[in-house]
C-alpha cells in the first residue's frame, strides 16, 4: 500500500516554545502504575509502610518485555491502588506519600556497559520506554540490526513542545544518547528529523559521524513512524511490518536524552518534562514532574485554571485522550497535558456521510475511513480485513477534514480492537 504525503496542515499553537522547563514542587503523593502496556507480570518489591527513595526499584520487570518500575519521590509507601489507564486497562499502582526531600536511593550507580548485550540490559534497567507517546519498551526496539537510526524530533501535534525543548535545552544529552545507540547498535547512518531545528543543533550533531539533519515537511502526521521513515529514507513499511523490517529504528529525542542521563548517572526514568497548555490554563508552561504526579498538581504548577476546564487531554488535540479527572497520574509516555475551555472542547454535531471522499484524500495510510465505520457497525470482519482497517494509525486526519463532523477515529479504534479480539479467539481455538 503506497503512501503519498496526504495528511493535513494544522495551526501549531506552539505557545510554550520559548519557555524554559521548570521543576514543579514535589507532589504530596504519586501513584505509579505497574503495567504500561496493559499486561501486568511484574511483582511489587515494597509494601505498605516501607520507606523509599528516588530511583529505588518498587517493582520487578516481570516476564516478557517489561521494564522495572522505580520510585519517583522519596517518602513512605501508602499502599497499592488500582488505576484505570487511558486505554481502559485497569492496573495496579504503588502509592507513595512524599516527604518532600527527594532523597536519592543509595543504590544508584552508573551501569557498566561494554557491548550491545550489556547496553540493552542497561536500557532495560533504566526503565526507559518510548517517550514520544507509544510507551513501548526501548530496549526491545534497539535489539535489531538496522541501517538507519531515525531520531524523531518532528512533534507535529499542535501545542506540544517537549521534543523541541529537549533539542534546544538538553542538546548534549540528546546527541550523547544518539551516539551511544549508534555505537553499541553498530548502526551506520543517523537521520535527525525536525521541522524547526533550534539554533546550533546542526553543529552539535556533527560530533556523530554519519549523522545528518533532515528538515521535515509541514504536514501532520509527519512524525508518525511510517511517514517519518518515508520522509527521511524514502522507504515504505509494508502492511503489518515494523520499522526494523525496512532497516530502521525510530527513537524520540527525549528517549535518547534519558538514555544518556541514565548511562552517565545511573538514575532511572523517574520524571519527565511536559507541555502544559490550552485555553483554560492560566500560564502555558513546560514543567518537569515526577512520574505518577496527579495531573491536577501539574496544572496547579502552571498557575491553575483561568476558567472551569471543559476537557482535560493527555497528549495533543489530534491523538490525545480525554482524562476522566484530575487525579490521573503522569505516565512515562505523556508529553503534554491540555485543558480546554467550553468553546474549544465543544464536540460538533455529526450528520450523515455525504460521500465526499475527503477522508480518503487525506488519510496518510490511504485507507477508506468511511467504509471502516460501516463495516464495524455490521461487525463485518471480512470487509474490515479486506480494507485493511488494522493499518489505521489513529491520527485523526479523517475526522478533522470531514464536513459532516463524523467521529471516524473512535469507529476505527473500535474496529481495530474488534479485529484483534476476533484474531485472538481464532488463535485460541
Amino acid at each position: 500500500m503506497g503512501m503519498g504525503n496526504h495528511g493535513i496542515r494544522l495551526n501549531g499553537h506552539k505557545n510554550t516554545v520559548d519557555c524554559k522547563p521548570v521543576a514543579m514542587p514535589v507532589p504530596a503523593k504519586v501513584r505509579i502504575p505497574l503495567a504500561l502496556l496493559g499486561a501486568n507480570t511484574s511483582t511489587f518489591l515494597v509494601q505498605k509502610g516501607d520507606e523509599v527513595a528516588v530511583g529505588q526499584p518498587v517493582a520487578t520487570q516481570g516476564q516478557g518485555i517489561g521494564v522495572p518500575v522505580y520510585a519517583s519521590v522519596s517518602g513512605k509507601v501508602a499502599g497499592i491502588e488500582t488505576v484505570r489507564l487511558a486505554s481502559g486497562a485497569i492496573v495496579d499502582a504503588v502509592v507513595i506519600e512524599s516527604d518532600g526531600r527527594q532523597t536519592p536511593w543509595e543504590g544508584i550507580k552508573p551501569p557498566v556497559v561494554e557491548d550491545l548485550k550489556s547496553f540493552l540490559e542497561a536500557v532495560r534497567q533504566s526503565g526507559v520506554v518510548g517517550l514520544g507517546g507509544a510507551g513501548f519498551p526501548t530496549w526491545v526496539k534497539l535489539n535489531a540490526e538496522v541501517e538507519y537510526l531515525i531520531i524523531n524530533g518532528s512533534e507535529c501535534e499542535p501545542y506540544c513542545t517537549a521534543d523541541y525543548i529537549a533539542l534546544r535545552d538538553f542538546t548534549a544529552d540528546v546527541v550523547e544518547g544518539v551516539r551511544l545507540v549508534k555505537e553499541y547498535g553498530r548502526i551506520p547512518k543517523v537521520i535527525i528529523g525536525v521541522k524547526h531545528p533550534p539554533q546550533g543543533i546542526e553543529e552539535a550533531f556533527k560530533a556523530i559521524p554519519g549523522a545528518e539533519i533532515k528538515h521535515l515537511q509541514e504536514y501532520y502526521p509527519v512524525g508518525a513512524e511510517r511517514m517519518l521513515i518515508k520522509e527521511t529514507t524514502g522507504r515504505v513499511i509494508p502492511g503489518r511490518k515494523l520499522p526494523k523490517d525496512v532497516g530502521c529504528i525510530v527513537l524520540n529525542v527525549n528517549t535518547a536524552a534519558y538514555l544518556a542521563r541514565y548511562l552517565r548517572t545511573g538514575m532511572p526514568l523517574v520524571s519527565r518534562t511536559v507541555t502544559v497548555d490550552g485555553s483554560a490554563v492560566n500560564t502555558p508552561s513546560v514543567i518537569t514532574a515526577p512520574i505518577g504526579t496527579p495531573v491536577g498538581d501539574i496544572f496547579e504548577a502552571a498557575g491553575g485554571f483561568k476558567c472551569e476546564p471543559a476537557k482535560i487531554l493527555a497528549g495533543g488535540p489530534m491523538m490525545g485522550v480525554c482524562l476522566p479527572n484530575l487525579d490521573f497520574p503522569l505516565l512515562w509516555q505523556n508529553g503534554s497535558f491540555l485543558a480546554l475551555d467550553a468553546k474549544d472542547a465543544r464536540v460538533p454535531d455529526s450528520t450523515a456521510c455525504i460521500r465526499c471522499g475527503r477522508c480518503v484524500d487525506h488519510c496518510p495510510m490511504n485507507l477508506m475511513a468511511f467504509q471502516i465505520g460501516k463495516a464495524y457497525e455490521a461487525r463485518d470482519l471480512d470487509t474490515l480485513k479486506k480494507i485493511r482497517a488494522d493499518l489505521c494509525i489513529e491520527c485523526g486526519c479523517c475526522a478533522y477534514v470531514c464536513p459532516a463532523k463524523r467521529d471516524m477515529v473512535t469507529a476505527n479504534k473500535l474496529a481495530k480492537r474488534y479485529m484483534a479480539d476476533e484474531a485472538r479467539k481464532e488463535a485460541n481455538k
